[in-house]
């Protein structure tokens, strides 16, 4: 029996018109999944006195005359009053989430948004706010300070009106005192928020003498309760297998109908290019450094793959430079970290302003550097430090303290490997800090 051809064919055409409805319905469901993510997955916390303990504290550990007191732990209300000091003189406060052990804290890494509602009346300009991650691959127990103190330091006019002070988690940076106490490997030197287990406020960078009080009403976090990159993965993989369906699904109904199919397979490629875009976009702002805007080391990944290739290939040279603020733990202990974090961010501008667009320039840790110089032989590369060594040379960048720094160049060897390239840079300026620093030495 043969099966009449018009109604096979008003059959296929109903299946195919389902089909394009469906396929409509999903394109729209995902562009709607992509405009209006944020409100799809958004979730919330909010922190009071009753999620842990309150606690203040001041420079009375160390020797200083400031006083402070809890006014009322359930309202989150604290003063302290700050004596005229030539030391660095603060105050703060603690909501600790494991009182005990400070061990087991809150995970906030879905969040990225914090908002305040912090009431200040005294004569500081900015405050600061920590929040320390407990990790048993940098913490030790027992050992307050060896929590992740990742810290965001704000304007004292932000706690003015009715609307809390709100910031982004990637605001916040790993203190830099704490960085270079603990001289972590650079996987472990990121912000990190998965176990909270203190959140901190305390007076800011340039502590003013007199009575400081404090309201902390509440904390909202705000996040997704999904993280953008799954966000993502479910799209494509949804769209993966209604592809596979569709596919399954005119082959054997119509195999005529190769056109569509055809169609709509640009449609899903479309769809994951825009994601394959938003995703670049994430990855790049993870390969830089945010106190900086320099790369950070695996950003810098890139320039010196791309210039030992060249090397390899081509015979082009490759010249490696490492600098280092000469003495910046000193102005870190005199002028405090916001003053040094000041001339950290000042160096990376001028050095980027004076250096060639291939030229890869990255935040090595803590107060280093390195620049990374594709086709550039060992003369080159010795004139340029010393170009920017005495451009650097005396700069204060709006502080009170005025820099030098040291310089260390090397150029690759043929059958030297990079380790080989960056132990000889590293050596080259160990031998400027030797000699005096404020100057630029050659590895052989």
């Amino acid at each position: 029996m043969n099966r009449d051809p018009d109604t096979s064919k008003t059959t296929n055409s109903r299946f195919a018109f389902g089909l394009e409805k469906a396929l409509a319905v999903l394109v729209v469901l995902t562009v709607a999944a992509l405009v209006f993510e944020r409100q799809i997955l958004q979730t919330s916390l909010t922190l009071d006195a009753s999620d842990g303990s309150v606690a203040v504290y001041d420079d009375s550990v160390s020797g200083g005359t400031t006083e402070s007191e809890i006014l009322d732990s359930e309202a989150i209300s604290w003063r302290c009053n700050l004596a005229e000091s030539k030391q660095y003189s603060y105050c703060g406060f603690e909501l600790i989430f494991d009182p005990l052990r400070r061990q087991r804290g809150l995970d906030l890494s879905r969040y990225d948004q914090i908002h305040l509602w912090l009431d200040y009346e005294g004569p500081t300009e900015t405050i600061r706010v920590y929040l320390r991650n407990y990790d048993p691959a940098y913490s030790t127990p027992g050992r307050n300070d060896s929590t992740k103190y990742n810290q965001v330091e704000f304007d004292r006019k932000r706690t003015e009106g009715d609307g809390p002070a709100s910031f982004s988690m990637k605001d916040f940076f790993v203190a830099n005192w704490w960085f270079q106490h603990n001289r972590l490997p650079p996987e472990l030197t990121h912000p990190q928020f998965d176990n909270i287990v203190v959140l901190e406020i305390q007076t800011g960078l340039s502590p003013v003498a007199g009575e400081h009080r404090f309201r902390l009403s509440k904390v909202e976090l705000v996040g997704q309760a999904l993280s953008s990159e799954q966000w993502y993965f479910a799209i494509m993989a949804t769209w993966l297998v209604v592809a596979l369906g569709f596919l399954s699904a005119r082959i054997w109904r119509l195999k005529q109908e190769v056109t569509l199919k055809s169609r709509r397979e640009r449609e899903l490629v479309e769809v994951n290019r825009l994601l394959d875009r938003r995703g670049r976009s994430l990855e790049d702002r993870a390969r830089k450094d945010p106190l900086t805007g320099a790369f950070n080391r695996e950003g810098i990944e890139e320039a010196i793959k791309q210039g030992l290739l060249a090397f390899r290939r081509n015979g082009e040279p490759l010249s490696l430079i490492f600098l280092d603020v000469d003495h910046f733990k000193a102005v870190n202990d005199n002028h405090g970290h916001g003053v040094g974090d000041q001339i950290l961010s000042g160096l990376a501008s001028t050095v980027q302003k004076h250096v060639r667009g291939s030229d890869g320039f990255a935040r090595w840790g803590g107060e280093e550097f390195v620049l990374v110089c594709p086709n550039t032989g060992r003369a080159e590369a010795t004139n340029l430090a010393e170009k920017l060594r005495g451009l650097l040379e005396g700069e204060q960048f709006g502080t009170p303290v005025s820099i030098t720094v040291s310089f260390g160049v090397a150029m690759l060897k043929d059958g030297e490997g990079v380790e080989q390239l960056f132990h000889r840079a590293d050596e080259a300026l160990y031998l400027a800090k030797q000699l005096g620093r404020n100057r630029v030495e050659t590895a052989e």
